[in-house]
């Protein structure tokens, strides 16, 4: 950022100099599926979001019925479960809480069901 003189100041442009190799979630070799963290604020703070008059009405507008906010109570539940459990046992219940969403997601239609791909 320029000053009112018109020069840049170093800690501005310091900023802006990111190395993508120190930080270990920037990194190439960072896989998200070995992320194991789980915040309860969050998830409820997602399932109340969910069950509101206003969200309920909104989709009920659009698609004609009641939102399910089911995977976000069960994320809530997996997130203090996952409190009084060992870490080796809460990573194990976060890995087939994942597996359990990506098979969801693979069993959902998707774009590639509309798009062939070219050779």
């Amino acid at each position: 950022m320029a000053d009112s003189s018109g020069s840049t100041r170093p800690e501005d442009s310091e900023k802006l100099n990111l190395d993508w190799n120190e930080s270990p979630k920037l990194a190439a070799s960072y896989d998200p599926s070995e992320d194991f963290t789980c915040k309860a604020s969050q998830a409820f703070d997602h399932w109340f979001a969910c069950i509101t008059v206003g969200k309920q009405l909104s989709n009920y507008y659009r698609y004609g019925e009641k939102r399910g906010c089911s995977k976000h109570w069960d994320k809530f539940k997996l997130c203090m479960a996952m409190k009084i459990r060992s870490e080796e046992s809460g990573k194990t219940m976060m890995r087939e809480f994942k597996a359990k969403q990506q098979a969801e997601r693979d069993s959902q239609p998707n774009v590639m069901d509309v798009w062939t791909v070219r050779k």
